[in-house]
């Protein structure tokens, strides 16, 4: 299963990442900074009840991006069972292949559980077209249950935010989900600096506060006689 990471990542083993240089850049910030017990990851969380977001590093909960992933949370305003993936063309493409191929080579008929949600997403939701994808179509996948919201805020800045970080390090994979009213970021990132942190972090935030603006155009119209 997914052989597209040993393609893509050959020599994928962590790097040395200095715990100390982060927490002081975090502080730098305002941030609080929790190293994980076993040292091999961290938790970000800048001020607020609950904080505005929360970012991650430790080891992958997804296999297709690498022994390590970054990966950055937020709340969104929409219905829980609303669920989305945004990922790069070839990603899409390559776990496509892995996942028919592994369907084929065996009796099942049905997706294999094991496969992660936003795999088994691509396989049975509506996916965005060439026609709603627009400029986009040849650098990023989209697919989920909630096809016009996703189709609005990729029309926004957003979108041309994801296409360029996607594209910019294929050997990185960047996925976005919405599942259970979250929006989380995943990079496959072995190791990890406070450079390519501001980056990560502004390139979240632009695509939340879309996705949120975006949310306003489905709210249901107010009663006629509303003031």
């Amino acid at each position: 299963m997914f052989d597209w990471i040993k393609r893509r990542h050959p020599a994928a083993t962590s790097g040395v990442t200095d715990l100390n240089a982060l927490e002081a850049w975090a502080q730098i910030h305002g941030w609080q900074f929790k190293p994980a017990r076993t040292q091999d990851g961290f938790v970000i969380e800048p001020p607020g009840l609950p904080p505005p977001w929360r970012l991650e590093w430790g080891p992958s909960h997804r296999a297709y991006l690498g022994p390590l992933e970054l990966r950055l949370r937020a709340p969104l305003a929409i219905d829980p069972d609303a669920y989305a993936v945004v990922l790069p063309r070839a990603l899409q493409a390559a776990l496509e292949a892995e996942m028919y191929q592994s369907f084929t080579d065996s009796v099942r008929t049905r997706l294999d559980e094991a496969w992660p949600e936003e795999l088994r997403w691509l396989a049975v939701s509506t996916r965005l077209g060439s026609a709603e994808l627009g400029t986009l179509r040849d650098m990023l996948g989209a697919a989920g249950n909630v096809d016009r919201w996703l189709q609005a805020w990729l029309a926004r800045p957003a979108g041309a935010l994801l296409a360029q970080a996607m594209q910019r390090d294929p050997s990185t994979p960047l996925v976005v989900t919405l599942q259970q009213s979250v929006l989380c970021l995943r990079v496959g990132l072995p190791q990890v600096e406070p450079v390519a942190l501001d980056d990560l972090i502004r390139l979240f935030e632009a695509v939340l506060s879309d996705a949120r603006d975006g949310l306003a155009s489905f709210e249901p119209p107010a009663p006629a006689d509303a003031p």
